[in-house]
């Protein structure tokens, strides 16, 4: 993954979790917790997965 490709994909997860990070702690439903946690916990997974195979095709 090129160094310009790597930290566009940091902002956007910074700021994906910036968003989502207040909902998270000011909301009393668990279900509603586990579910955007599980969503930054998929952009996450993403961002670390995208850079292991660099074969282009």
């Amino acid at each position: 993954m090129k160094s310009l490709e790597r930290f566009t994909g940091l902002v956007g997860l910074v700021l994906l979790a910036a968003f989502l990070l207040p909902y998270i702690f000011k909301l009393p439903q668990m279900d509603i917790t586990l579910i955007l946690l599980g969503g930054l916990g998929l952009a996450v997974f993403d961002y670390f997965s995208s850079g292991k195979s660099d074969k282009s095709e």
